[in-house]
């Protein structure tokens, strides 16, 4: 009997071509409060069709140093400034490149960095 392994639900680490989703709120965290989960699709490679995300916090604005911020500007391919507005509806259906890097606690993966595809 042969037994391939996989990942489980996560994508393992690596840099992958990939379509945004959308992005949904989350159940409130009893921690950190209320979230949001950026979703992507793997596009090409091992791990096509596979999907990766990111959860963020809402209970503070987007600032270029919270993770909210650094997701906005992968997105809007800028650093967000004060005074900006992002709708990430604009967003959906688009390609990018995206760093999907291990969780510190080893529990699974996350998106770490956000890059629009080059057209």
């Amino acid at each position: 009997m042969q037994f391939t392994v996989s990942s489980g639900s996560c994508v393992p680490p690596g840099f992958y071509a990939a379509q945004f989703l959308g992005c949904e709120e989350t159940e409130p965290h009893p921690e950190y409060g209320r979230g949001v989960r950026f979703k992507f699709r793997i596009v090409g490679g091992d791990q096509d069709g596979a999907q990766a995300s990111v959860i963020v916090g809402l209970e503070k604005p987007p600032t270029p140093k919270n993770r909210l911020g650094r997701v906005l500007g992968g997105l809007a391919g800028a650093p967000v400034a004060p005074g900006m507005t992002i709708s990430v509806d604009q967003y959906v259906g688009r390609n990018f490149l995206i760093s999907v890097q291990q969780v510190g606690s080893g529990q699974g993966t996350r998106i770490e960095t956000i890059v629009p595809s080059p057209a």
